[in-house]
């Protein structure tokens, strides 16, 4: 920058196209930067003349401060917090499960058939899944079952 305005500043004041030193998350060592944002005097962003790359504003001094402290384990989120709440399942899968629960009340486990793809089950059979759990079949046709389980319906690859 030339002209009145490159006169009017403090040489040592940073200012947004001036060039400072910082750290290159990239290039990975402190290199020239050109200042492309700030906020009030703190310099938040930075361009490297080296490797074109835009970041935050890094001094050697604080990448070297992160670096020597150790790593914090972050506490578990609290039960209060909002992304800690449990998220309710869709409707559908809650009426799904409610509907699995009432079958399985009146099936006997023992009987259920360890699902494989060659399997051919039948309408109303129950079926133990080494993933999804226990099973009821819905419907078959097409090289396909419509099985309901706890988590709801899957379709899975039947007689092959």
């Amino acid at each position: 920058m030339t002209g009145i305005h490159r006169l009017a500043r403090d040489a040592t004041q940073p200012a947004v196209g001036r060039d400072v030193e910082a750290w290159c998350s990239k290039c990975g060592r402190v290199l020239e930067h050109i200042i492309v944002a700030m906020v009030g005097l703190e310099v938040v962003q930075v361009r490297c003349r080296t490797c074109s790359g835009t970041h935050k504003y890094k001094t050697a001094r604080e990448v070297a401060k992160a670096a020597s402290e150790p790593k914090r384990e972050r506490a578990p989120k609290s039960a209060t917090s909002r992304s800690a709440a449990p998220k309710e399942d869709p409707i559908e899968v809650r009426a799904a499960r409610l509907v699995w629960q009432r079958s399985m009340a009146q099936l006997d486990r023992a009987k259920a058939a360890p699902y494989a793809p060659a399997l051919q089950p039948e309408s109303g059979q129950l079926l133990d899944h080494k993933t999804f759990g226990y099973g009821i079949v819905e419907t078959v046709g097409d090289g396909k079952a419509r099985v309901l389980f706890e988590t709801g319906y899957k379709l899975l690859a039947i007689g092959r």
